[in-house]
């Protein structure tokens, strides 16, 4: 699936990770593209990466003002993908609330308030993404917070794609994404725990960032999916 030419796509958390993968793409794919990340310089960098066509400038989920200062930079959005976060590394056993509450504060109020900023430049034929995690259903040693944040996610698309509509409103659950630096740089116990969910899957593989980048094309450009949440995660949440 493919962008409209000259699209404007919102990347916030956009300057690494899956995120900067779908914004290379769209950039490709000859759509305008913005992504965002905590540093203005650092977002900057990675968008003069992508070509003229791009831009990255700074935003803080959890500050209320960033999104002020974003959004008063922007006039038409077409396209909304959030995948910022903060991941902390939480158990029952050893809970830290103060971690907890920022990453929350990120990922449920942050994501509705980034919405809810970008609903007056929205095209009324464009889309929202939200990021949600396969840690709901399959929690990972220390995801307790996590695990939290990505159900979360589910009713907020409910609640978006009925209150503003005809904007459209999904979410992507990624499995575990082959390739990246939680994988290549994770602990013996998650990199153990990894290769377990590797084997299980029906197709002993996990996804790759080419396989998140394509579902969440689908779902920016397929007019007739809306509340949906969209598992890319080679079938393993099945076993």
């Amino acid at each position: 699936m493919m962008l409209k030419k000259d699209a404007h796509l919102l990347v916030i958390g956009g300057a690494r990770g899956l995120g900067f993968e779908l914004a290379r793409t769209a950039s490709e794919q000859g759509a305008r593209v913005t992504v965002t990340g905590r540093d203005a310089d650092a977002a900057a960098a990675r968008a003069a990466e992508l070509g003229p066509s791009a831009r990255g400038l700074a935003c803080d989920l959890a500050d209320a003002a960033s999104l002020d200062r974003l959004f008063a930079g922007i006039d038409t959005v077409d396209h909304l993908v959030l995948t910022a976060i903060e991941r902390d590394r939480n158990s029952a056993a050893d809970f830290h609330a103060d971690a907890a509450a920022r990453m929350m504060l990120i990922k449920t109020v942050g994501y509705a308030n980034a919405v809810a900023h970008a609903l007056p430049r929205l095209s009324p034929d464009g889309s929202v993404v939200l990021f949600s995690g396969l840690s709901m259903w399959r929690p990972a040693p220390g995801s307790t917070t996590l695990s939290m944040a990505n159900s979360a996610i589910l009713g907020l698309v409910n609640s978006l794609a009925v209150e503003i509509a005809p904007v459209r409103v999904n979410a992507i659950t990624p499995g575990t994404v082959a390739g990246t630096a939680a994988i290549d740089n994770a602990a013996p116990v998650l990199a153990e725990f990894f290769e377990t969910q590797r084997r299980r899957t029906p197709g002993k593989r996990l996804p790759t960032p080419d396989d998140i980048v394509a579902a969440v094309l689908f779902l920016l450009t397929c007019p007739s999916v809306t509340g949906e949440n969209l598992v890319v995660d080679a079938g393993y949440r099945l076993v």
